[in-house]
């Protein structure tokens, strides 16, 4: 009778064993979340995973695959992470207690710009006897984008502050027909050039031009993406140094470009703009580019020719000048009456030519 006890308390155990582990993952759930979404190159954030067993039973085997970028450097000293098709695997074993949410946070940085995900999990659970496994995969899609550096240029920084200066003289001291905002009395301070004749003759006495000297102080950047890899990252780094100092001076600005930016929901443009919330969507903008453009650049700047504006300023971002983009350049100089700061990978200092394989 002793040996059919055994049996019993045997075939017992194997079934449920069997069932602790088809059961293993109800009840549990998986998370991993960056402390921010926006990071420099280089800039240390943290990654928070979260494991939870809701079951009123423990989990004492559980083997973890967090799937992390390829880019990705993870600063926590000895961490076991192998090389898989879709970037890196953070593998770890732990145990869940009962009704335990098990919280473990990493110090991490990202080593070149882009938009990365962090996809989730495989996490296999085992028995209580080690006979048994089983496997789930738990589907994320964390994102993380890196903007371009920003680049210390003397070169860059002349052109751009001669350009910006150019526009503030043009602004202020040759005051432009086209910022007049209204009318008001003559004083004796007004040149005479600033009087308005028909208003004068409206009203019975002296009127002068009353200007917006902000109004149309705004600036398009344009971006050619048809580069090589080296040159277009040093396109972003100058792209991203032009929008810090139209930041800085409180200048209002768009990007344009005929890149695709990744994410189904993001345009290849950024509408006028400045301030806090601005400059973030500017650096995921820049952050997002991908090496595939939409369209010809030429059709880029031609329609960007198109609906240009009397005074508007527009910088131009370029491996290079092509014969086929002159005509738009010099449509683009008519309709606005302002020459365009063309800016080449040149321009930035030799050391940021190498951006890629920092």
């Amino acid at each position: 009778m002793l040996w059919l006890a055994m049996v019993v308390i045997i075939v017992g155990l194997y079934f449920l064993d069997k069932y602790h582990v088809k059961n293993a993952f109800r009840g549990i759930d998986y998370d991993i979340k960056p402390s921010r979404t926006l990071v420099e190159i280089g800039e240390e954030f943290s990654l928070e995973t979260t494991i939870v067993n809701a079951k009123w039973y423990p989990v004492d085997f559980l083997k973890l695959g967090e799937i992390l970028p390829e880019n990705i450097t993870l600063l926590d000293g000895e961490l076991n992470v192998e090389a898989i098709q879709r970037g890196k695997a953070l593998v770890d074993v732990t145990y869940l207690r009962s009704r335990q949410k098990l919280k473990r946070t990493f110090k991490a940085s990202m080593q070149s710009r882009g938009r990365y995900f962090f996809w989730g999990a495989t996490l296999t659970a085992g028995s209580f006897s080690g006979l048994f496994e089983i496997t789930k995969d738990f589907h994320l899609a964390r994102e993380i984008i890196v903007p371009p550096k920003h680049i210390e240029s003397m070169e860059l920084k002349r052109q751009l502050g001669k350009f910006i200066g150019d526009i503030s003289v043009n602004i202020f001291l040759y005051e432009d027909p086209i910022l007049t905002v209204g009318f008001r009395d003559y004083t004796e301070r007004d040149p005479m050039r600033s009087i308005s004749w028909k208003q004068t003759a409206r009203f019975g006495k002296l009127m002068v031009k009353k200007f917006d000297h902000t109004l149309d102080f705004t600036t398009t950047v344009i971006v050619n993406a048809d580069a090589m890899p080296d040159d277009l990252e040093v396109l972003l780094s100058m792209t991203r140094t032009v929008c810090d100092i139209l930041e800085t001076a409180e200048i209002p600005h768009r990007l344009v470009t005929n890149a695709n930016i990744s994410g189904a929901a993001r345009a290849s443009f950024i509408p006028d703009g400045f301030g806090a919330e601005h400059l973030t969507a500017v650096l995921g903008f820049l952050g997002s580019f991908s090496r595939n453009t939409y369209e010809n650049f030429e059709e880029t700047l031609a329609k960007t020719a198109k609906a240009s504006q009397q005074g508007r300023a527009h910088i131009l971002l370029t491996p290079e000048v092509s014969p086929d983009m002159t005509h738009y350049l010099q449509k683009l100089r008519a309709r606005t009456g302002r020459q365009v700061l063309i800016l080449t990978p040149e321009m930035a200092v030799d050391s940021e030519r190498n951006l890629m394989d920092e």
